[in-house]
C-alpha cells in the first residue's frame, strides 16, 4: 500500500472547530427566526452531541443476560441476575468520580431520593428515616454482607419489585446509579460513559420500555447500541420486533450498532470457530441481518466478571457457572480450551487486530471470556468514530437549520406581500402605482448591488500582491540557511575540516622522510625505518580521523541549520501571513465602503428622481417636502474595521505538519507555496464574504428605512395605510436580517463540508 496526497483530518482534531461553528450560530438564529426553538434544539441537540458524554444502551429481549453483561462492563455486581425478567425499569449508569463512593438516585411520587454508598455499604440518611420505602431498603441490606456492591444489589431488587398499593406513591421509571467501574476497564476517563440498562422488550413487566428509554435518552445523542442475545435466539422475532422499535430512538445510532452473543460459553459453537457457510448462515438470520454494525461479538459475561472479581460473586448461581468453566478458559492444554473471540464475526483487518490484541492481553480468563474485545471497542468508538460521526451529523443538522430559516424567510415574504395587498386596497391607484414604482426600483437596485458587488471588488483588488512564490522561498531560505549556519560557527568548523583534510598527505609524507633519515649501522637504522614508518601509519589514521570527526562536525552543523532554518522560516511565513490578513481586511473593507457609499447615493439620486418627477400623483408642496426628505436623507454610514475578520483558525494558524513535508531537514518550498497561497485565497474569500455581509445587511437597513420614510410620507394623512407601511416596512427589514444570516449558514455549512472533505 502506498499514502496518497489526499487524506481527511482526524475528527478529533477538527470537532473543536466545528463546535465554535455551532456556538456562531446559534446567536444569529436566536434574534433573527421567530420560531428559533425548533432550531435552537438542533444546536443543543449537537452540542449535546459534541459533548463527552458516550451513551451505551444496553437492548435485548429479557434472559439474555443484559444485566449481567453490564455488571462485566462495570466490574461489579450491582444490578440484580436471574432467569426471570429481573429488570422493571431503566437503569442510568454513570461512571463515579470518587472510587469509593456510589449512588443511586430516583423520584417517588413529588420527592427525590439519593442513597449513597461507601466501601462499607449504605451510608445512613436520617432525612430517610422513617420512610417505608427507605425503612425496607435499610431491612433488606442488613440481610447481606457488608460492602458496596452487596447493598447496592439488595437496594436495587427492592426497588425493582417495588409496586405502589392504593396509598403508596409510584417510583420513577428511570433509575439513575453512579458506581466506580473496575480499574481494569480500558475506557479513556475523558470520556463520560452513560450505561443504559433497559427491561426486555418480551417483557410484561414494562411494555413501554421503548419510550422510558426515549425519555431517558432526551438531550443526548450518538448512543451506541449493543444487542445482547443469546446464540439462540439471534433468528427469533422477538428481536426483530425489537430492532423496529429501537429505531424509534433517535438519540440511538444503529449504525455502530454491536451485537453481543451472550452466554456463548454454554452455546453449541463449532469447535475451532466458524466456516465460510457458517458465517453466512448467522449472517442471514433476524438481528444480523437487520442491526449488524460494527460486528457480532461472543461472550461470557460471567467468566469476564469473574476475571475482574477474582470468582468472588454474591449469586451462587455465578458462582456454580464460574467454577465448571473457570478452568477450560485459562489452561491452553485443555482439551475443551477455549478462546471466545475467535469466533467474533468482523471484517477481516479487524478481526485480526482483535485477535492480536486479546492474544497480547495478560488477563487470559478476561481475553478468552471476549469481554476485553468488546470493551476495546467499546473504547474505540468513543476515541475515533464518536467523534467522526459527530462531524458528519453536524453537516446534516446546519442544514435543517437552514431550512427551517429559508421557510421563516418564506413566511416573512408572504406576509409582506399581504400587507401589500391590503394598503393597495386603502391607496388610490395613483398613489399605489407611484409606491409600486418605488418599490421596483428598491427591488431592483438591492438585486443590482448584491450581484455586481463581486466584480466590482475583484476589479479594485490586487490578489497576487499577497501571494508568495517559490524563488522568494528560496532566496529567504538561503538567507536564513546562512544566517542559522553562522550561529553555529559553520565557515569555521568547514575551514577547520578543510585544513584536516589537506594536512593528511603532507605530514605523512614529512613523517616517513624522517623514517629513512638517521645514523648509526645499518640494523639501527633499519629498526628506525620499521618504528618510523610504523608512527607515521599511525600518524595517517590519527589524522585521518580527526579530519572524518571534523568533517562530521560540518554535517552535524548543517544539519541543525536546516532545522532551525525550517523552523525558523515556517515562522516567518505565518507572521507574514497574518499581516497579510490584516492589510487584506483593510483593503476589502476600504473598497467595499466605498462600494456601498455610492449604491447608497444612487439609489438617493434615483428616489428623487421618481418622486419629483412631474407626473408624479402628488401636490408641488408634498413633491418638495418628499424631495428635501430624501436629500437631507443621512447618508450611509459603514463602520471601518481596523482587524482582519477570520471566524476560525483554519484560516489563521499555519502548523507544519499540515503544509509542508521535511525531506533532509529542508522544507519542500513549492508546498509551501501552494498552501500558503491557498490560504490566501481563502483569507481573502472569508474577508470579502464578511465585509459584504456587514456592509450589503447596513446598505439594505438604510435603503429600507429610507423607504419608509418615503413611503410614509405619501401616505402620512391615512393612519391605516401608515400602519400597513409600517408594518411593510418591519417585515422587510427583518427580511434582509434573516437573508443576511441565511448566507452566513450556508458559509458556515460550506466550511464545516470544507474541513470534513477530502484534502489534497
Amino acid at each position: 500500500m502506498e499514502r496518497a496526497e489526499r487524506r481527511l483530518s482526524n475528527a478529533r482534531d477538527i470537532l473543536p472547530e466545528i463546535i465554535e461553528v455551532f456556538k456562531e450560530v446559534k446567536p444569529l438564529v436566536d434574534n433573527s427566526v421567530s420560531d428559533h426553538t425548533k432550531v435552537s434544539s438542533h444546536i443543543d441537540k449537537f452540542t449535546d452531541v459534541s459533548s463527552d458524554i458516550i451513551p451505551l444502551c444496553v437492548l435485548g429481549n429479557y434472559s439474555a443476560g443484559k444485566s449481567t453483561f453490564i455488571n462485566a462492563l462495570i466490574g461489579m455486581e450491582i444490578l440484580p441476575n436471574g432467569d426471570e425478567p429481573v429488570t422493571a425499569r431503566v437503569f442510568q449508569i454513570k461512571r463515579s468520580k470518587d472510587r469509593d463512593r456510589a449512588m443511586i438516585q430516583f423520584n417517588c411520587g413529588e420527592s427525590r431520593y439519593v442513597l449513597r454508598f461507601d466501601p462499607n455499604g449504605l451510608m445512613e440518611n436520617k432525612e430517610l428515616v422513617g420512610i417505608a420505602l427507605y425503612d425496607k431498603i435499610v431491612a433488606k441490606v442488613a440481610k447481606v454482607d457488608p460492602g458496596m456492591a452487596t447493598h447496592m444489589n439488595s437496594a436495587l431488587k427492592v426497588l425493582n419489585s417495588y409496586k405502589a398499593g392504593d396509598d403508596d406513591k409510584p417510583i420513577s421509571d428511570l433509575i439513575r446509579l453512579e458506581v466506580p467501574f473496575a480499574e481494569s476497564d480500558p475506557w479513556p476517563h475523558d470520556r463520560e460513559f452513560v450505561i443504559f440498562d433497559t427491561p426486555g422488550s418480551n417483557s410484561a413487566s414494562n411494555e413501554d420500555h421503548v419510550r422510558i428509554l426515549r425519555a431517558a435518552m432526551d438531550g443526548l445523542s450518538n448512543g451506541l447500541p449493543i444487542f445482547v442475545a443469546e446464540y439462540s435466539s439471534l433468528d427469533s422475532t422477538d428481536n426483530e420486533k425489537l430492532y423496529r422499535e429501537i429505531e424509534q430512538i433517535p438519540a440511538i445510532d444503529e449504525r455502530f450498532a454491536m451485537i453481543v452473543v451472550n452466554k456463548a460459553d454454554s452455546a453449541d459453537l463449532p469447535k475451532g470457530g466458524f466456516d465460510e457457510d457458517e458465517v453466512k448462515q448467522v449472517m442471514g438470520w433476524s438481528i444480523p441481518r437487520n442491526l449488524y454494525g460494527q460486528g457480532i461479538y461472543f461472550v461470557s459475561s460471567i467468566l469476564g466478571l469473574g476475571a475482574k472479581i477474582d470468582g468472588e460473586f454474591m449469586s451462587d448461581n455465578y458462582a456454580e457457572k464460574f467454577e465448571d468453566q473457570q478452568r477450560k478458559y485459562v489452561d491452553p492444554t485443555s482439551r475443551f480450551y477455549k478462546t471466545l473471540y475467535r469466533y467474533d464475526i468482523l471484517p477481516g483487518q479487524i478481526s485480526r487486530r482483535t485477535n492480536e490484541e486479546s492474544e497480547a492481553c495478560k488477563d487470559l480468563l478476561l481475553a478468552n471470556s471476549g469481554l476485553f474485545c468488546v470493551e476495546n471497542e467499546i473504547r474505540l468508538f468513543a476515541e475515533r468514530y464518536s467523534a467522526y460521526n459527530k462531524c458528519s451529523r453536524s453537516e446534516a443538522l446546519l442544514q435543517e437549520i437552514v431550512d427551517i430559516t429559508e421557510e421563516e424567510i418564506t413566511a416573512a415574504k408572504q406576509a409582506v406581500e399581504d400587507e401589500k395587498k391590503k394598503r393597495e386596497q386603502e391607496l388610490d391607484d395613483e398613489k399605489s402605482a407611484l409606491i409600486d414604482r418605488l418599490e421596483a426600483y428598491d427591488k431592483t437596485a438591492r438585486d443590482r448591488a448584491s450581484n455586481e458587488y463581486p466584480a466590482a471588488v475583484s476589479a479594485e483588488l490586487n490578489v497576487r500582491q499577497w501571494n508568495t512564490s517559490v524563488e522568494e522561498l528560496e532566496r529567504r531560505q538561503r538567507s536564513i540557511t546562512h544566517e542559522k549556519r553562522g550561529d553555529l560557527g559553520w565557515s569555521e568548523r568547514t575551514s577547520s575540516a578543510a585544513n584536516a583534510r589537506d594536512s593528511i598527505l603532507p605530514n605523512l609524507i614529512n613523517r616517513v622522510a624522517d623514517s629513512v633519515q638517521g645514523e648509526g649501522n645499518i640494523a639501527d637504522r633499519a629498526t628506525n625505518f620499521v618504528d618510523g614508518i610504523t608512527g607515521a601509519a599511525q600518524g595517517f589514521m590519527s589524522d585521518a580521523q580527526d579530519a572524518i570527526n571534523k568533517q562530521a562536525k560540518v554535517f552535524e552543523a548543517e544539519k541543525t541549520a536546516d532545522k532551525n532554518a525550517a523552523n525558523a522560516q515556517i515562522a516567518e511565513v505565518e507572521k507574514n501571513y497574518h499581516d497579510a490578513a490584516t492589510e487584506i481586511a483593510r483593503a476589502v473593507d476600504d473598497i467595499s465602503r466605498v462600494y456601498w457609499n455610492g449604491r447608497a447615493e444612487d439609489c438617493r439620486e434615483t428616489f428623487y428622481r421618481i418622486a419629483t418627477a412631474d407626473d408624479t400623483p402628488l401636490s408641488d408642496e408634498k413633491r418638495k417636502e418628499l424631495g428635501e426628505l430624501i436629500v437631507n436623507y443621512e447618508a450611509l454610514n459603514l463602520t471601518k474595521r481596523d482587524r482582519a475578520v477570520f471566524n476560525k483558525a483554519d484560516f489563521t494558524e499555519f502548523r507544519v505538519n499540515d503544509r509542508v513535508i521535511f525531506k533532509s531537514d529542508k522544507l519542500f518550498l513549492d508546498k509551501v507555496e501552494a498552501k500558503y497561497n491557498a490560504e490566501i485565497n481563502t483569507c481573502i474569500k472569508e474577508t470579502r464574504f464578511a465585509m459584504r455581509q456587514a456592509h450589503e445587511l447596513a446598505f439594505k437597513e438604510w435603503l429600507n428605512r429610507l423607504m419608509g420614510r418615503i413611503v410614509g410620507n405619501i401616505v402620512d394623512y391615512n393612519p391605516v395605510l401608515r400602519g400597513y407601511s409600517e408594518e411593510i416596512n418591519r417585515k422587510t427589514a427583518e427580511i434582509d436580517a434573516l437573508e443576511a444570516k441565511l448566507a452566513t449558514l450556508e458559509d458556515r455549512k460550506s466550511y464545516v463540508a470544507r474541513v470534513i472533505d477530502w484534502k489534497d
